[in-house]
């Protein structure tokens, strides 16, 4: 059905892929160092994440915590 809508479909998510592998620098795996080094930035965004998810609940808390003692 979507050969007939569009068919270079397959063409354009191909073209897409590859642009996005060139945008991000995907290659092959070399060995080992491009493993280590791909999973310490995986870390290091997690760590990221996990402190700006904790800044945003400690800010939610915080303004939480103000509306409740405020109507008290």
């Amino acid at each position: 059905m979507l050969d007939t809508h569009t068919p270079n479909l397959t063409e354009s998510i191909r073209f897409l892929v590859r642009d996005s592998d060139e945008r991000h620098h995907r290659t092959a795996p070399a060995g080992g160092a491009h493993r280590k080094r791909r999973l310490r930035n995986r870390k290091i965004r997690e760590k990221r994440t996990f402190y700006a998810m904790f800044a945003f609940g400690l800010v939610l808390g915080g303004l939480e915590l103000f509306i409740v003692l405020h109507y008290l």
